[in-house]
């Protein structure tokens, strides 16, 4: 049976994404390691999921940092507190990508984790043509297995 002891899971900080943090710290092994990634996108035009964020204010670097600390805080405080008692240690990290998709499967390979645990928002219809669906871009890309933890109906 398989064993995880290096985990990547992936939040936008939305309610959705989050949900997905609790599944990453169930699967993996007493004494294990969990990556708690947020991807910056940077790119010309803003994209709807991240519009919080000015693309152009990342090629400054203090900005960068500024941007990437204040996302780093708000992923400490997605750590379950039961993750001390089995000794899961935690990484958190904002980094930036061009891509976001093709930016976690870079993530998860140069982490070497074990499994991606990831949420969909349940998005149907002209909202998941438009925007797309991250899962369903990281699914065929990554070279590990994905957990998709759906949006509760």
């Amino acid at each position: 049976m398989p064993k995880f002891s290096k985990v990547l899971v992936v939040t936008d900080l939305s309610e959705a994404s989050n949900r997905s943090v609790r599944f990453a710290y169930a699967l993996v092994d007493e004494g294990g390691e969990v990556h708690l990634l947020h991807l910056l996108e940077q790119e010309s035009d803003p994209s709807p999921l991240y519009a919080h964020y000015s693309p152009d204010s990342f090629n400054l670097p203090e900005e960068r940092a500024k941007a990437q600390a204040a996302v780093e805080t708000q992923l400490r405080k997605l750590v379950p507190p039961e993750a001390a008692a089995r000794r899961i240690t935690t990484q958190v990290a904002a980094t930036v990508h061009p891509e976001i998709a093709p930016g976690i499967v870079s993530e998860a390979k140069a982490r070497k984790v074990d499994v991606i645990v990831m949420s969909t928002h349940g998005r149907t219809g002209l909202k998941h043509l438009v925007l797309g669906s991250v899962c369903e871009r990281v699914l065929p890309l990554s070279p590990v297995p994905v957990l998709v933890v759906p949006y509760p109906k």
